[in-house]
């Protein structure tokens, strides 16, 4: 297929004098920018071929499609190191379809396609895809396939680049570094930077070529980052950004059979579930990440069985609160004598009692939680956001014992702690904390 272009109709064509001056500090030829462009292009399998000539009509003022207006800023942001729009090189943009098809469950293929789309878009930041509304209604049939349908039948590339297991060790290692930035310094500082990169390497990889085996892998480690970079966007208060990388995350999981991590996506949907309101959804999708968990190893059941706790506490269900807590710390115990999955390496014995903190506090249970609390107390420094977190749980159990004076305490140690943090989430919570309000999210 040819490059597809748009015509302007009878309207005069100018010469497209912004992206001749981008050309020209890049010192490129037109040619040199057709061939970065038909590499863009066959990295994520768009059917298109890119010449010389292809290029100077978009110079002399002619339109090009959206999907090769955001293959050209792509390569021009990357060279330049500024973003580049296509409105601003007064071309078309398809953010808002992105907007509506990232949110349907369909094959990796199109997942793929997703996820190249948002981390370009999240990249630059784009509003109209990254502010995108919450759909509350699309997880559920979405969950449901996941949950009964087999793996599928075939996993394997036949792209252009060969991926290799150095591939895959690079994008867990750089999920694991973008992962301790996001707990230092909140969802709102890197998570575009971690989009870029994934935009710029990650791409061409799940485009690649590669056996069922290294497949099998690289899906895995791609789940690792999408639900790395969801979970930056749910701390930045977007969750519908935090929703569309979720459902594309759950269907790569879903292909490789992998239970574990459709678990995680579960607990996602279920604190996304949390700042919409929904509390009977929030417990559905906290039920679904037991059941998902069946068959898996015991450090995943104990995540989703705090899980359930905080979901019931939500649902003013003290009792349940406890038993899911039991629950939690038997599959706790029993892990410790086998190894978990490598994205759960941060679930310890303290940030289970710190969740069991929260749970306990939200059901009113305030001696259950001060002994929780005790239990999670000392967390290393580099986990500047689990330590807000626990002071704030510190003063809601202050306040349920009727001690303001270590209520004011804790609250404002959090405030000092959060100082640095750019995380919406939590900003809106210290706000409710300080003002007397209640705190009923997860």
């Amino acid at each position: 297929m040819g490059g597809a272009m748009t015509k302007s109709g009878s309207a005069k064509v100018e010469r497209n004098e912004v992206l001749l001056k981008h050309l020209e500090t890049l010192d490129w030829s037109i040619s040199g920018f057709a061939r970065r462009i038909a590499a863009r292009c066959e990295a994520i399998h768009l059917p298109y071929t890119v010449v010389t000539s292809t290029v100077s009509r978009w110079c002399k003022g002619a339109t090009p499609s959206a999907d090769l207006a955001a293959a050209a800023c792509h390569v021009l942001s990357n060279a330049l190191h500024q973003v580049v729009t296509p409105e601003s090189l007064g071309w078309p943009s398809d953010t808002g379809l992105v907007a509506a098809q990232s949110l349907e469950y369909l094959d990796v293929p199109h997942a793929v396609r997703m996820l190249s789309k948002l981390w370009a878009l999240d990249a630059m930041r784009r509003r109209n895809v990254v502010k995108s509304a919450f759909s509350p209604s699309v997880f559920g049939p979405a969950s449901r396939e996941a949950l009964v349908m087999p793996a599928d039948a075939v996993i394997g590339g036949h792209g252009q680049h060969k991926v290799s297991a150095a591939d895959i060790d690079l994008l867990d290692e750089q999920t694991r570094l973008f992962g301790k930035l996001d707990s230092q310094h909140g969802g709102g500082k890197f998570r575009s930077a971690f989009a870029s990169m994934m935009d710029t390497h990650a791409t061409p990889m799940l485009n690649g070529s590669f056996s069922a085996r290294t497949g099998c892998r690289l899906y895995g480690s791609a789940v690792d980052a999408v639900l790395a970079m969801a979970s930056m966007a749910y701390d930045d208060q977007l969750p519908g950004l935090a929703q569309r990388y979720d459902l594309q995350a759950m269907r790569m999981a879903q292909a490789i059979g992998d239970r574990a991590r459709i678990t995680r996506v579960h607990i996602h949907q279920a604190r996304l579930a949390a700042t919409q309101g929904g509390q009977a959804d929030v417990l559905a999708h906290a039920r679904s990440a037991v059941l998902a968990a069946q068959g898996a190893p015991p450090l995943v059941r104990a995540y989703a069985c705090v899980t359930e706790a905080r979901a019931w506490a939500l649902n003013g269900q003290a009792d349940q609160v406890v038993a899911a807590v039991k629950r939690a710390r038997e599959f706790f115990i029993r892990s410790q004598s086998s190894a978990g999955p490598a994205w759960l390496e941060w679930f310890d014995l303290r940030e289970l009692e710190g969740q069991a903190a929260w749970a306990f506090a939200v059901a009113g249970l305030a001696e259950q939680g001060i002994q929780s609390l005790k239990e999670a107390s000392a967390l290393p420094s580099d986990r500047t956001r689990d330590t807000v977190e626990l002071l704030i749980t510190e003063a809601v159990l202050a306040r349920l014992r009727g001690d303001s004076a270590e209520h004011m305490t804790a609250a404002r140690r959090a405030s000092q702690a959060s100082q640095h943090l750019m995380s919406r989430r939590l900003s809106e919570r210290l706000d409710r904390l300080n003002t007397g309000e209640p705190l009923r999210d997860f």
